[in-house]
């Protein structure tokens, strides 16, 4: 099996060309080839077991796959597929954490340290993050804690780590002196763990009530326990992963979905229905970091800009059996879902096609 510790770290992809855009959409009839001569392209040259595409060009959303979603059975991805969307997780916990402290009146400018337990307020290092620093990753907090242990061999890294080891960690830990933007599943996991202790509800609950259900994002007969449809994950060639129990670090990374699930969310990113969810939609799409001149953080969601062009919103995700990209164009019903079944193939096939495709969109 693959050094597991070696390839922990993955890297978040913070750079791509500037985003051309014309007046006019291109023909469906031309963007369908488009995205299969691409994604046809990549499969062959990447050689995973399988591509999925799911997109939406402002009307009917459209799904183009390659491969396999599990080559034992040689089953085919389609829109009920369920796969690991990763660190995508991130945006969901986002529009949480947004959701608990507007009902709460708190602002996301405000000090997270008074709603952490009594024990770790007594340190001082924590003082002065902010919650919007939880999502835009300039806490402070390192991107994975320090106690921690990832087992070499181990397909479940995360699983064994609960809140009370999380607590325990924070009683002591140490931020970047710079805090300057230094990419955190800590921060993401905390934000989550914060929204539970100040709504006193779980995290699913929260998911329920503020995205799975307003959204009528998920169907109650095509549940990850009850489906079949589930994708297989691969760690290298020959290395099968599980999907991962993410324990108190899931807000940053443990959601499976379906490709129809993610196509509901990112069409409620893209054109939120009702003033309310129009409201935190603005605040997670809002600049908040600076990451070069073309590349910004917002509250969850990464951002593509260039001047007079239309602003693409994204996010990456990887776990040991899948490598995901999701982006959306707002006011515009622009989005496209790329899951490729294998791990670490963020920068050589999902975030590169993923762009290409909202690029084409463009122009």
């Amino acid at each position: 099996m693959v050094n597991m510790k070696k390839i922990m770290l993955l890297n978040l992809l913070v750079g791509y060309a500037c985003i051309v855009a014309c007046s006019q959409q291109p023909n469906p009839d031309s963007l369908a080839k488009y995205v299969q001569q691409k994604t046809d392209l990549y499969f062959s040259r990447a050689k995973v077991p399988g591509i999925l595409v799911y997109y939406c060009n402002g009307n009917q959303p459209a799904l183009y796959s390659t491969g396999y979603a599990n080559p034992a059975t040689k089953a085919a991805f389609n829109e009920n597929t369920f796969f690991e969307i990763g660190s995508i997780t991130k945006t969901f916990t986002a529009y949480i954490i947004l959701e608990v402290l507007d009902e709460n009146k708190i602002t996301d400018s405000s000090f997270i340290i008074p709603y952490l337990p009594d024990s770790v307020q007594s340190n001082t290092e924590l003082a002065n993050i902010r919650f919007i620093q939880l999502l835009n990753h300039t806490s402070g907090l390192p991107r994975l804690p320090e106690n921690m242990n990832l087992g070499e061999e181990t397909l479940q890294p995360y699983e064994n780590y609960d809140a009370s080891k999380l607590f325990a960690y924070l009683k002591s830990a140490q931020l970047s002196a710079k805090k300057e933007y230094e990419y955190s599943n800590l921060g993401a996991a905390l934000a989550g763990v914060l929204a539970e202790r100040i709504s006193k509800k779980s995290y699913s609950a929260l998911l329920d009530q503020y995205i799975f259900l307003p959204f009528k994002m998920v169907d109650k007969n095509n549940s990850l326990e009850q489906s079949n449809n589930k994708s297989a994950g691969f760690i290298d060639d020959t290395t099968q992963a599980e999907y991962w129990n993410m324990n108190v670090m899931a807000p940053a990374g443990g959601l499976k979905c379906t490709a129809k699930e993610m196509g509901i969310y990112l069409s409620n990113m893209s054109k939120p229905l009702g003033t309310h969810n129009s409201s935190i939609v603005d605040s997670l799409t809002s600049p908040t970091h600076s990451l070069s001149a073309t590349v910004g953080v917002a509250r969850g969601w990464h951002f593509n800009v260039a001047k007079n062009k239309p602003v693409i919103y994204w996010h990456n995700g990887g776990t040991y059996g899948f490598s995901t990209f999701a982006a959306f164009v707002k006011e515009t019903g622009q989005w496209v879902m790329v899951v490729v079944n294998q791990f670490n193939k963020n920068n050589i096939v999902s975030d590169r096609l993923g762009m290409q495709i909202v690029q084409k969109m463009l122009e």
